[in-house]
């Protein structure tokens, strides 16, 4: 079981991580390439940021579940950091989805209306800590995925 677990904490946060930098790169490139109008990019952005957040918390909820019975069977340190670093990315995720995106949502409802004044600070808001959220993810991954001689059991 403790290799299951393992692998799953594996697979899922480094799935995770690919996922949402290639989400970024192509949103990113969207934006730049200047060939959508602004009713085109909040349609997109209406309709792909729930998706977004949904492959999120199914992940990121698989690697912290993963993480805490592997935690929970092992004898290592860095499972407990691992789950430790998951569980402040969740929370962070959440906390932005709850109080940042969905107050942006409703900005951009109907996609093209002309944007509140509060409309800056959430957009920087949002883009500040899915980057923190994406840095502790990524240090979870590397610290999850460093290889180990041997895995000892807890007794």
């Amino acid at each position: 079981m403790l290799n299951f677990f393992l692998c799953l904490a594996r697979f899922s946060i480094t799935v995770w991580f690919g996922a949402a930098v290639m989400f970024v790169v192509l949103t990113v490139a969207e934006i730049l390439s200047g060939q959508f109008n602004s009713i085109v990019l909040d349609q997109l952005i209406l309709t792909r940021f729930p998706i977004y957040y949904l492959f999120t918390f199914v992940l990121l909820a698989t690697s912290w579940i993963s993480g805490v019975f592997y935690w929970r069977l092992s004898a290592l340190r860095r499972a407990k950091l691992f789950t430790i670093l998951v569980s402040i990315s969740l929370i962070i995720l959440i906390s932005d989805y709850i109080w940042v995106y969905k107050p942006l949502e409703d900005m951009l409802t109907p996609a093209g209306s002309a944007r509140s004044q509060e409309f800056p600070f959430y957009h920087k808001l949002t883009e500040a800590l899915n980057t923190v959220a994406m840095l502790i993810n990524l240090t979870a991954s590397i610290v999850i995925n460093r290889t180990i001689k041997k895995i000892p059991a807890k007794n």
